[in-house]
């Protein structure tokens, strides 16, 4: 499995192929050990027990004593049964040989263990395409604890020791069938990293045809693809290259406020973190006041952003503005100050 499952579509087949063989060669190895057992039980006139012992050692040439009725017709059942019996049974036990030297069998259990814990997923995201940038989206979410899913057509790729025992479907992340797999109506989010445009827009348009509120993020390769990926429904779309040429002209005309942005964004940094907290029913900030809450006092974070349900968001919002139930807050501060604000929030 090399840390991944397959595309259903293309190795469904060849995944059900191990259990069938191990299905069939038990089947055919269990019917012939019954056939045994009965005529010995019918001819030799012996027991359950001691028929199934006669059975399973004239069958296997094990060479023990005879029970029962020693007679012509028993001996010309043991010489028939030893010549189809033993035929049938080598070749059950050489079916059963190759299956665990050849790894099958333990790829279709790894396999099933990959389907349940894909299963049991929920409120994780999605990554399609296992590129340069969708490794390096992936990676960010591993570092911050985030469950993923990656979707990748490539299996030479996904072998990284990074994502060791990580999900990863391999197979079309254009089909229904594969972003089912994936968890597509359990998830919290998606990332469209393919190597084309056409290709991240037919993604967006079959994941929005699927569950219309899961939010996007398409990879834009090209300028000027932007509307093609915003018409198909990519609630947030990036350009490696634009972001790139900024960030580098950035840190020459404002490399003061480029290195806050690192601090702010990068896990490695654990001095300052900016978060997006939610207020629930029950948490006693609802009804107060900015300026009555005093956050930055109670908590030691700092409020940078307010939206208020069905509003855009509002930096710097006045000290009048009223908490409401369903509000996020867009905060800044250290780990320990924003862990204080998350619990406030949620009552």
């Amino acid at each position: 499995m090399r840390g991944g499952t397959p595309f259903p579509e293309k190795r469904n087949g060849r995944q059900a192929v191990p259990l069938r063989r191990l299905q069939y060669t038990l089947a055919l190895l269990v019917a012939v050990i019954v056939c045994g057992g009965l005529g010995y039980h019918q001819l030799a006139h012996l027991n359950a027990l001691d028929s199934l012992y006669m059975a399973v050692t004239t069958l296997f040439t094990v060479g023990f004593r005879e029970l029962g009725d020693v007679n012509a017709q028993t001996k010309l059942f043991t010489i028939f049964y030893l010549v189809i019996g033993l035929g049938t049974a080598s070749y059950a036990v050489s079916n059963l040989t190759a299956l665990l030297l050849e790894g099958d069998l333990k790829g279709y259990i790894m396999e099933r263990r990959m389907q349940k814990r894909l299963d049991d997923l929920k409120d994780h995201i999605i990554v399609c395409g296992f590129g340069k940038m969708g490794f390096q989206a992936a990676w960010e979410l591993k570092k911050a604890g985030i469950p993923f899913v990656i979707i990748e057509q490539d299996e030479t790729k996904g072998r990284s020791p990074r994502f060791a025992g990580e999900m990863i479907l391999y197979g079309n992340a254009m089909e229904e069938m594969v972003l089912e797999r994936a968890g597509v109506r359990r998830a919290r989010g998606l990332i469209t990293a393919l190597t084309t445009d056409a290709d991240n827009v037919l993604v967006t348009l079959t994941v929005k045809q699927m569950r219309p509120d899961i939010p996007v993020v398409a990879r834009s390769a090209k300028l000027g693809t932007e509307r093609q990926l915003k018409a198909a429904g990519a609630d947030h779309i990036v350009s490696p290259y634009e972001i790139g040429g900024r960030r580098m002209a950035g840190l020459l005309l404002k490399p003061e406020m480029m290195n806050f942005f690192d601090i702010v964004l990068q896990q490695e940094q654990l001095e300052l973190g900016l978060e997006r907290i939610a207020i629930a029913t029950g948490s006693p900030l609802v009804g107060q006041t900015l300026r009555e809450a005093r956050l930055r006092h109670a908590t030691g974070s700092l409020l940078v952003g307010l939206v208020h349900p069905g509003s855009g968001l509002r930096f710097n919002p006045s000290g009048e503005e009223r908490f409401q139930k369903g509000d996020e807050l867009l905060v800044m501060g250290p780990p320990d100050a924003l862990e204080t604000l998350t619990r406030l929030a949620k009552g």
